[in-house]
């Protein structure tokens, strides 16, 4: 079933972007993150901000739980957005000189250019980055299974991120896994529903043949430079 997407950038624009702010906190404080998924990107968003992450959810967005326990103060780290990139897409970076250099590239501040989250804390945050999507290039877990999935899969840069206070607590498998449809070696989108495949190539007059279709998982598809049709 195709869905509508909320795009971010309205959120942004509204001021009410995935943001938390300390006061007097202790050290060892924390806030949980909200880990959402768009299935027509792949791109995975990260949120402070319980509204936010509603009315993602409202709208067509997967809520996956929690990303991580942020702490509530220490290092800055910094969110931006690219209005250019097939569906949208953000970047996390402690670097303010990187997110500035990218804003003065084309790409937009999330919080006026105030911190996201924090770093801080004794558990790694891990990031992979996917050099083949368009949208939803980097991934952050706390997981050691999630990200080892993904660089199995293909993806690069298994490092650490920064530092939390505590681990996530996802309530949906991550996406790498999830089995996908294709319709012949040359076709550049997948499909989640073999089924769906078929009805669509009937319906457009393009009969699919079946004994064409492969599967393989989602982070295989993405990594090879496919992505999820629009039409599902």
């Amino acid at each position: 079933m195709k869905k509508t997407f909320l795009a971010l950038g309205a959120f942004l624009s509204l001021g009410i972007g995935g943001l938390f702010h300390a006061t007097n906190a202790s050290a060892d404080s924390s806030t949980p993150i909200y880990r959402l998924y768009n299935p027509n990107t792949g791109e995975h968003f990260y949120t402070g901000n319980s509204y936010e992450e509603k009315s993602l959810s409202a709208n067509g967005w997967v809520y996956e739980g929690i990303g991580w326990q942020a702490a509530t103060s220490g290092t800055s780290v910094y969110r931006v957005y690219n209005p250019n990139a097939k569906g949208g897409d953000h970047y996390y970076t402690m670097s303010k000189y990187e997110a500035q250099t990218l804003v003065n590239s084309g790409w937009k501040w999330d919080n006026n250019g105030k911190a996201a989250f924090f770093s801080g804390g004794k558990i790694n945050l891990y990031v992979a980055y996917n050099p083949n999507a368009q949208s939803g290039s980097h991934n952050y877990t706390t997981s050691n299974f999630e990200q080892s999935s993904l660089l199995k899969g293909g993806w690069k840069y298994g490092a650490v991120a920064w530092k939390v206070q505590g681990e996530g607590h996802t309530i949906t498998p991550p996406p790498v896994g999830r089995t996908v449809y294709v319709a012949g070696k040359d076709s550049k989108v997948y499909w989640y529903s073999r089924e769906a495949l078929i009805a669509y190539g009937n319906k457009i007059g393009n009969p699919v043949n079946q004994s064409q279709i492969f599967t393989m998982t989602e982070s295989q598809a993405i990594s090879s430079g496919r992505h999820h049709s629009l039409k599902e």
